[in-house]
Parts: structure tokens; C-alpha cells; sequence
């Protein structure tokens, strides 16, 4: 009988493990930047525990790949990275990006696990959320015991049941009269904006070193369109008198050293929108104010023409690695 382990990849496998391997190899590139930087022991052990994390995805990618005769991905390696480049973020900012990874890494891996048939590689994906949760919960205890954590707002509800009786109930202020938010709302708005903070923070510093003045120019938009979402989103909490998100710390240092290569930074912007786009969608599905649906919907038009632009970038500079492609028979 044949070993069901041995079966041979489907190609919803093969996207999933490839575009992980992709992924690792630049978190291992940043964090290994993030590690020589850090001053604070506990953010130090944090670090190092992802770093480790990704290496061990690497290698267990790597031997399934070398088993099925497929190619390894480039990715990023040590010529993406300057770990002797000065201080571009502080201690700080590495909890909250860490934060970010782990979130956005265990939505990314259940939609992978989804479709996944083979068990070595549904046992890699259970893996690999599990491991994000507890990244996630040692990140999340460190930003509480520093005072950091950047908390969903806390407000007083309704004692009493009730029901929805009226149209203008979804309305927003487009229709009507303008209703109070509920949890569910309060909640995507939270998200958007931490979301947007830390990012926001991640790519001006990108900007701020990029050796390309289009690249440059190009992440400085990034970080104007992720001032604005905030910008955007704030009055609504504050309309409200409901508390917003927020940190003292700018994060990002003065250095115009870069410790990363242009590639690197431009795919990780990639990364981030689609992020964006999925917390957008996310968003869209759940709010009931149709003000709030028009500006998710708006808002994940801004991110993926501004998304299409840093492919762009990529493909001008023959940066962009091509994915798994099925063969084209009538070209062999």
C-alpha cells in the first residue's frame, strides 16, 4: 500500500509551503537585523525565539521540497541584510511588529491549512499556527508587564436586551441620524488603526533609508496612506468619546543607514498590504454602518493601486521571484 505521506503535492501545497519558505526567509533577515540592535533582555529572548521559529520552517520546507525534486525559493538571504547598519528602530517598535507577524502569521496559515490534504504538511501548517499563538501570547505578556500595550478601547454597554427595529440602524449618517457604534465595529476600527500605527512606523523608516529615490518616494506614500487611514478613523472613536489607540513613541530613530536591501523592503511593504486588504475585508464583512462599509471598501481600493505600484517597482527591477507555475504543455 502506498505511504500517504508520500503522496504527491497538490498544488494548494506547494503555494502554501512556497510562499512560507518566501516569507521566512525575510522575517529571518529582519529579526536577525531586529537581534543585534535590541538592548532589552526580555525583547532579546522574544527576538530569538521567532528567529528560531522561522529557521526551523525553513529547514523542515527545504527537505519536503528536496523529497518532491522541486526548487528551493531564492527569498531573501545574507545579501538582503546589514546587521552593522546603525539603530533604525528602538526596542519598543520590535514588540509591535513581532505582534503584527504573529497575527497576520496565524490568519495566513489557517487559510493555508484549509486547503491542505497531506498530513506531514497539515501536521507543518498545525504546527505553525500553534507556534504564532504562542508567539503572540509571549509578546502580548512582555508589552503588559512594560506598560506598552496598546489596549482595545474599554467603554460602558447596555444592561438590556434588545432588537434592531429601524433601517436607519445601518445607516451612518448617509440615510439618518447617525448611530452609536457597536462592539463589533469599535473592534475593526481598533485593528484597522493599530494596524495602520505600527505599519505606518515600519515603512517611514523603510523611506527614510532606501538607497532608490523611487523606492523611497514610493514607501513615503505608503506611509502617507496609512497616516491617513488613522486620520481618518480617529474622529469616529472620538465622536464617540470613546478612547483611541495610541503610543508616546515615534519609534523610528534618525538613521539613514539602511540595513535592508531595496527588495526587501519593497516586498515586505507587499506584505503588509496584503494585510491591509485582508483586515479591510475582514472589517467590511462584519460592520453594519454603511459609512463604515463604504470606507472599508474605499480603503482597500487605496491599498491595492498602491500595492500594484510597489509590483511595479519589483518587476522593473526584476526583483519579483515567480511563483510555482503549472506547466504550459503546448510550449514543451
Amino acid at each position: 500500500m502506498q505511504d500517504k505521506a508520500k503522496i504527491g503535492l497538490v498544488a494548494s501545497e506547494v503555494a502554501g509551503l512556497w510562499d512560507s519558505y518566501v516569507n521566512d526567509s525575510l522575517v529571518i533577515c529582519t529579526l536577525s537585523y531586529f537581534i543585534d540592535k535590541t538592548e532589552d533582555e526580555e525583547v532579546l529572548q522574544i527576538l530569538q525565539h521567532a528567529l528560531d521559529v522561522s529557521n526551523g520552517h525553513i529547514q523542515v520546507i527545504t527537505d519536503i521540497f528536496n523529497q518532491e525534486g522541486l526548487p528551493i525559493p531564492k527569498g531573501f538571504t545574507k545579501d538582503d541584510v546589514n546587521i552593522n547598519a546603525p539603530r533604525l528602530y528602538d526596542d519598543p517598535f520590535y514588540l509591535f511588529y513581532l505582534t503584527n507577524v504573529s497575527q497576520v502569521a496565524m490568519g495566513a496559515y489557517t487559510l493555508i491549512l484549509n486547503h491542505v490534504a497531506r498530513s506531514d504538511v497539515r501536521n507543518f501548517f498545525s504546527d505553525c499556527i500553534s507556534e504564532s499563538v504562542e508567539l503572540y501570547n509571549k509578546v502580548s505578556d512582555v508589552l503588559l508587564s512594560q506598560g506598552i500595550f496598546i489596549r482595545a478601547p474599554k467603554v460602558e454597554f447596555s444592561k438590556n436586551v434588545s432588537f434592531v427595529e429601524e433601517q436607519n440602524f445601518f445607516s451612518g449618517g448617509l440615510l439618518g441620524q447617525k448611530r452609536n457604534l457597536v462592539a463589533r465595529e469599535m473592534t475593526s476600527i481598533f485593528a484597522s488603526l493599530r494596524l495602520n500605527i505600527i505599519g505606518g512606523a515600519l515603512i517611514t523608516g523603510f523611506a527614510q533609508v532606501a538607497e532608490s529615490t523611487k523606492v523611497s518616494e514610493y514607501l513615503f506614500r505608503g506611509s502617507d496612506l496609512a497616516n491617513k487611514k488613522v486620520k481618518t478613523l480617529i474622529p469616529l472613536l472620538l465622536d464617540e468619546n470613546i478612547p483611541i489607540p495610541s503610543t508616546s513613541n515615534s519609534f523610528v530613530t534618525d538613521s539613514i543607514v539602511s540595513p535592508f536591501s531595496d527588495k526587501l523592503m519593497v516586498y515586505h511593504v507587499t506584505l503588509l498590504n496584503g494585510g491591509a486588504i485582508a483586515q479591510d475585508g475582514m472589517a467590511l464583512s462584519t460592520v453594519l454602518r454603511f459609512d463604515l462599509q463604504l470606507h472599508y471598501t474605499r480603503s482597500m481600493l487605496d491599498t491595492a493601486k498602491y500595492s500594484e505600484d510597489g509590483l511595479d517597482i519589483m518587476l522593473k527591477n526584476r526583483w519579483l521571484e515567480q511563483p510555482p507555475q503549472a506547466i504550459d504543455h503546448k510550449k514543451l
